[in-house]
């Protein structure tokens, strides 16, 4: 690829990753993502994330709204009962793409 093809790739993974990055620019979206992982694939509820975390219960449903819209996690309900989990989407691919390439034409374009 060449460069301007790679800066225009570099510029669609910003685009597509917009709403990623901003999901996971605060401190406390991150908190969550991790403890999310603790609990894997079954997910974890409110309850069980506010006590893995200096959150209060508005708050952590509050930031999981803002990682729901941003199609990082995902919900499921059984019955009464809501289970957030991370969502292994291409959200992630996307700019694990766009920062490989940044860093490949970042070394390409060093002058000796």
């Amino acid at each position: 690829m060449d460069k301007q093809a790679t800066l225009a790739a570099i510029t669609q993974g910003f685009v597509q990753s917009q709403s990623l990055l901003l999901a996971l620019g605060d401190e406390n979206r991150q908190l969550l993502i991790i403890a999310l992982l603790r609990f894997g694939c079954d997910g974890a509820r409110v309850g069980a994330l506010t006590a893995q975390t200096h959150l209060s219960r508005p708050a952590v449903s509050h930031h999981l709204k803002i990682l729901k819209d941003a199609d990082l996690v995902t919900l499921r309900k059984e019955g009464t009962k809501h289970y957030y989990a991370v969502n292994p989407n291409g959200n992630f691919a996307v700019i694990q793409s766009t920062t490989a390439m940044i860093q490949a034409l970042a070394v390409t374009s060093k002058v000796p």
